[in-house]
């Protein structure tokens, strides 16, 4: 019987249920707070935790050098990866020897079938790039807008120094939008002509 009541007072510790996690003192209300499954927080003891599904679990100090361990062996061909290999891990997910492997294959592959299937790869791994930096492109313009339509500074001594804009805060908005429309659709077009070029050139010889 012992064993049975061990056995059910983990499980309520796991779900959070066990009564020395329950406990309130007398005059004090705890709020209950609803979290998400994979919603993850820092309490009072700076302890984080990751909500799973039903109980909550305690992130350890040991998970960032799991994920350093993990970045240290290749996930496709279980090698021990390089210094070198490390970049192409966290970017790609696979070492440089598979990366190299692979695209010799499209290479290959294109040859046969008299195709130009690794310039196409590269040219859809070339416009996911432009369309990720685009984006962080974007965030950089909105912090632009924010630090040039600034008026008040906050001097070390507590004082505000109030400076007047040379031109109305819609204006400087409108304008920085209009220059980084102006590269995007510059660096869209640049992209565009490169696609058209995929496949004028044959990738074997008659």
């Amino acid at each position: 019987m012992s064993k049975l009541n061990n056995v059910r007072a983990v499980n309520q510790m796991i779900r959070g249920e066990h009564r020395t996690q329950t406990r309130t003192t007398k005059g004090f209300e705890k709020k209950s707070i609803q979290r998400q499954v994979g919603e993850s927080w820092v309490d009072k003891n700076g302890q984080k935790w990751i909500q799973k599904e039903g109980y909550k679990s305690k992130v350890g100090k040991l998970s960032n050098i799991r994920k350093v361990i993990e970045q240290s062996i290749c996930p496709v061909c279980s090698k021990k990866a390089t210094d070198f290999d490390k970049q192409f891990l966290s970017r790609e997910g696979k070492c440089h020897d598979c990366i190299v492997k692979e695209e010799t294959l499209m290479v290959c592959e294109g040859y046969v079938k008299k195709e130009p299937i690794y310039e196409q790869w590269e040219r859809e791994k070339i416009r996911k790039n432009v369309n990720s930096f685009l984006k962080d492109a974007a965030k950089d313009v909105e912090m632009l807008k924010e630090r040039f339509t600034k008026t008040d500074y906050v001097n070390s001594d507590g004082t505000v120094d109030k400076w007047k804009l040379p031109e109305s805060t819609a204006t400087i908005h409108q304008s920085l939008d209009k220059q980084f429309e102006q590269f995007k659709d510059e660096l869209l077009e640049q992209l565009e002509q490169g696609d058209k070029n995929v496949g004028i050139k044959k990738t074997t010889t008659e």
